[in-house]
C-alpha cells in the first residue's frame, strides 16, 4: 500500500496523465485528507507534476444532489483545503447535477 497516492490516474492522451484524488463533504466544511495525501500533492505541485483534489461538497442544509456542487483543486492547494477546508476558492466549479464534463477534462489539461 502507497500512501497518500491518490484514487485516480487520468489519460488526457497518449503522452499526459494526472491523478486525482476524490472526496465527499456531505456535513460541515472539512475535506478529509491525511497528511500523507497532502505531503502528495505539495511534492507533486513542487516538482511541477499536476495533481488534483475533486470534492462533491452538499452545502449545509441539503440533500438534495441537485444543490450539490463538484470543486476541482489543484494539487498545490493541498495544505489550504485541509485547513480552509470547501471555504478554499477551487480552481473550477460546476453544480453536481450539471457538470460539463469536457469542460472537466479541460480544467485537467490547462
Amino acid at each position: 500500500m502507497n500512501l497518500g497516492i491518490p484514487d485516480c490516474l487520468i489519460a488526457l492522451n497518449k503522452t499526459r496523465f494526472v491523478m486525482v484524488e476524490l472526496k465527499v463533504v456531505k456535513r460541515g466544511k472539512k475535506v478529509a485528507l491525511s497528511p500523507h495525501q497532502v505531503a502528495f500533492h505539495l511534492k507533486h505541485a513542487s516538482l511541477g507534476c499536476p495533481t488534483y483534489i475533486l470534492v462533491q461538497y452538499h452545502p449545509a442544509g441539503t440533500t438534495s444532489a441537485l444543490k450539490a456542487e463538484l470543486l476541482l483543486y489543484e494539487g498545490g492547494q493541498a495544505e489550504d483545503l485541509l485547513l480552509r477546508g470547501v471555504e478554499c476558492i477551487p480552481a473550477e466549479k460546476w453544480p453536481l447535477s450539471h457538470v460539463q464534463w469536457h469542460m472537466f477534462r479541460h480544467a485537467l489539461t490547462a
